[in-house]
């Protein structure tokens, strides 16, 4: 709260909204960041939402006399002077004795008696009446300051606030009919002014007709001087047209003169280069006969060069073949060799599992094996024991194994069939194995094809 004070005493209300909001947030309860939430939004003439702030107090906190002396100020900033009055009758109830709620409360029973003498006598609306200085607290103290606490207030002392309040509203009343009568005079005094006004307005209306008629006597000489300079400057480019045109003529005859020489020195040119062009096809044409014999002995050689390397070629490539052959029916036994111990060792695990040999079955996994949703291998194969033996019985079969083998690692797509006392399952599944030593363990597990 110091902060925030600090910021609205230096006028930065943005920032302390701003700050005021963010505590809010965190205690929306809290009655005196809301009520300095409401002062902060009045501040900056947002009388709405700082209207919605005192109304929700008054709702959540009917006790405290501030909030509704504050809705008082605002309404009556907006000429609201009836919700102005409920709201402070409302202050007076929870503290008959709040001195600034009985102030604000006479302040504006005096602008409602001002509103009906004027719209009795019909005053104009536009004059300067003066608007009621209403008090806003700035600070919510409940009801320890400002009166007695109502529980323990006098009935007298509520009575007399009342008293004040109404004599305060009568002398008001008399004060405004003594303004009315001022107003009349005014009004005289207005008229006869407004007269004399009117008189000097004719006045004024008469000399500038007859400036007027002035200012149309030496537009009417400007115009026609106008028109006078106007045939001189046609006149002098009429005269420079020829001029122009005379010069024009003589340069297109030069220009042509000068086209049709250099047409000549062109044409000329023309001829020499054509000479010289033919003299370099002749040499250009007897040096590609003499390119394209070399060439063709070139060919013939290389012919035969070819036809040698393409025998030796087939050699290799027939000694290639039927290496890569034997290397093939070689790899070829291996793979299938891989393949058949895969598929006993998905056998196996099928069948540790479906006797319930947890041991055994755990004894499928590699030491890497990639656990579900990261959990540690001992937490993992506490888990797997628990749920085998959790179950009467269990057989699980496998089949339609597609196994495809890449250097260490084997993939396994099969279909699972899983039935024990408690579910049946029929899914695809697949396993990755690795191949540790001699054995071929499961280092991944995870459902579908």
């Amino acid at each position: 709260m110091s902060d925030i004070n600090k910021l609205m005493r230096a006028g930065q209300y943005a920032e302390a909204l701003n700050k005021t909001d963010a505590i809010l947030a965190k205690h929306p309860r809290d009655a005196q960041l809301r009520f300095t939430k409401g002062l902060i939004l009045a501040e900056q003439n947002r009388s709405a939402e700082a209207i919605a702030v005192f109304t929700k107090l008054t709702e959540d906190f009917p006790d405290l006399p501030e909030p509704y002396n504050n809705l008082a100020v605002l309404y009556a900033s907006e000429g609201q002077y009836d919700k102005a009055r409920a709201s402070l009758d409302m202050a007076m109830r929870t503290n008959p004795t709040y001195a600034t709620a009985l102030e604000n409360l006479g302040d504006v029973y005096a602008k409602l008696a001002s509103q009906a003498y004027d719209k009795a006598l019909q005053i104009d609306p536009a004059n300067n009446v003066p608007q009621p200085k209403l008090t806003l607290l700035r600070s919510l103290n409940g009801n320890a300051s400002g009166g007695t606490v109502p529980r323990l207030a006098s009935a007298a002392a509520g009575q007399a606030a009342q008293r004040d309040a109404k004599a305060k509203a009568d002398a008001a009343a008399a004060e405004q009919q003594e303004r009315t009568r001022a107003l009349a005079a005014e009004k005289a005094t207005q008229q006869a002014a407004a007269d004399k006004a009117a008189a000097e307005k004719a006045a004024i209306a008469k000399a500038s007709a007859d400036k007027a008629a002035a200012d149309k006597a030496a537009a009417d000489k400007a115009a026609a001087d106008k028109t006078a300079q106007e045939k001189a400057a046609a006149d002098r480019a009429a005269s420079d047209k020829a001029a122009a045109d005379k010069a024009r003529a003589e340069k297109a005859a030069a220009d042509k003169a000068a086209a049709e020489q250099k047409q000549k020195e062109l044409l000329a040119q023309k001829e020499k280069d054509k000479a010289e062009k033919l003299e370099k096809d002749k040499a250009a044409r007897a040096e590609k006969e003499k390119e394209k014999q070399k060439a063709q002995a070139e060919k013939l050689a290389a012919a035969e060069k070819a036809a040698a390397d393409k025998a030796a070629q087939a050699k290799a490539a027939a000694e290639k073949a039927k290496a890569d052959k034997a290397a093939q029916a070689k790899a070829d036994a291996a793979s299938d060799q891989d393949k058949n111990a895969v598929l006993a060792s998905l056998n196996s695990w099928a069948r540790d599992w479906s006797e319930k040999d947890v041991r055994g079955y755990l004894a499928h996994y590699a030491s890497d094996f990639e656990t579900p949703k990261g959990a540690s291998r001992k937490e993992w194969a506490e888990e797997r024991r628990a749920r085998i033996e959790d179950k009467g019985h269990i057989s699980v079969k496998v089949s339609n194994a597609q196994i495809s083998i890449k250097g260490n690692i084997a993939t396994v797509r099969y279909r699972q069939i899983y039935n024990s006392n408690r579910l049946t399952v029929d899914s695809r599944k697949t396993l990755v194995f690795v191949k540790q030593g001699n054995r071929w363990l499961i280092k991944q597990e995870r459902s579908g094809g």
